[in-house]
């Protein structure tokens, strides 16, 4: 092997993932931006604000979860992904296109998917794999759904590509346990049913079946049981007293398992008759459960992309205890209509994702110092 074009190629590896970081970045501030100016505090343009959440989960967690990916299976062509995704993102609010940027997330979920079976192909498939490609497939299909304009099969579909991408993760990282042949099964129905939801939701959103309903009460019903699943089967519970990195990081992964059964309680409560519960539940799968996953895997995506090993920060734990509380008050400020108290919410979550942002930024430092 010529010894600089290895070096070549490693450099230009390193300027990737340094753009789709700062993409990323740059897509999770004005996602975060968009939803504080929905709820009062500063002005947007219309079109950022109503994109907000597409922007947050298809620019910024599309990004991130891509170039995670990306670097996993060691293929160039990998890249592409977070690129597309986090342009996408900044076609949105940067240039307002979001024909464009619907159109480069279509694409970034497509070569995501494809990525995903090279990797079974040429190494070996996995029931994790393939967990994980459905959910690169329902990012597609979200983009599709709101290209459709059905924005709610379309957060169904983006949930699910989320909540597929984490629970395959976790499921990789649990090879090594015997589990039981029920409790196998049991993972896959419950991914089956939440599979099933996205694609009611979707022929509802097409054929109008009157499905919808059904549709939700379903991926709920599939939320719930696999937040029963992680919390009795996982390992975070288990490490909960650990020191340091490995005890944050159980600890955030449990917190966020608890909130995917909130969430799952609240979106059944909706369903029920509950008309502020379906908004909470939404947020507290993208905010209690997503970042609460973020918060606890951040050391270790740090090690694993940019090579950078941060040292324990002890006030790392506190940003999921001020999520969490942001979250509650967002609730009770939800169901009593109390606008004031729903805006200070909404800047809780800001600042709980601002104060674990400055504590890996004070971890990375603290590392490179020693």
């Amino acid at each position: 092997m010529n010894p600089s074009a290895s070096n070549s190629g490693i450099a230009l590896r390193r300027v990737a993932v340094a753009l789709c970081a700062l993409l990323a970045a740059a897509n999770l501030v004005q996602g975060l931006g968009g939803g504080l100016a929905r709820l009062g505090w500063g002005s947007m343009g219309v079109g950022a604000v109503g994109l907000h959440g597409a922007v947050m989960v298809c620019g910024f967690f599309g990004t991130l979860i891509s170039l995670e990916r990306a670097v996993a299976l060691r293929h160039a062509s990998g890249y592409i992904v977070p690129l597309l995704a986090g342009l996408g993102g900044v076609a949105a609010w940067g240039a307002g296109a979001a024909p464009l940027a619907l159109g480069l997330w279509a694409l970034a979920s497509i070569v995501l998917v494809g990525l995903y079976l090279w990797a079974g192909y040429t190494r070996a498939w996995s029931l994790h794999l393939g967990v994980e490609a459905l959910g690169a497939a329902c990012w597609g299909l979200g983009v599709a759904a709101w290209a459709l304009n059905a924005p709610e099969a379309a957060l169904r579909a983006w949930m699910a590509f989320l909540v597929f991408t984490i629970a395959g993760e976790r499921r990789e990282l649990m090879q090594m346990r015997r589990l039981p042949q029920a409790v196998q099964v049991g993972f896959v129905v419950v991914v089956g049913g939440a599979l099933a939801a996205v694609l009611l939701g979707l022929v509802d959103a097409v054929a109008n079946t009157g499905g919808a309903a059904l549709a939700s009460g379903l991926w709920w019903a599939a939320c719930a049981m696999l937040a029963l699943w992680l919390l009795r089967w996982d390992f975070a519970p288990r490490q909960w007293g650990s020191a340091q990195w490995p005890g944050h990081t159980a600890q955030s992964l449990s917190v966020g398992y608890v909130w995917l059964g909130l969430a799952a309680l609240l979106g059944l409560a909706g369903l029920a008759g509950v008309s502020t519960a379906s908004q909470a539940a939404g947020h507290a799968l993208w905010l209690g459960f997503v970042f609460a996953m973020v918060f606890g895997h951040a050391p270790i995506i740090l090690s694993a992309l940019a090579r950078l090993r941060p040292a324990y920060v002890s006030w790392a734990r506190w940003a999921i205890v001020l999520l969490s509380a942001s979250l509650v008050l967002r609730i009770v400020a939800l169901m009593a209509g109390h606008a004031t108290a729903l805006a200070w919410a909404g800047a809780g979550h800001a600042w709980a994702i601002v104060w674990f942002a400055s504590a890996m930024l004070a971890g990375v430092w603290m590392g490179r110092k020693t």
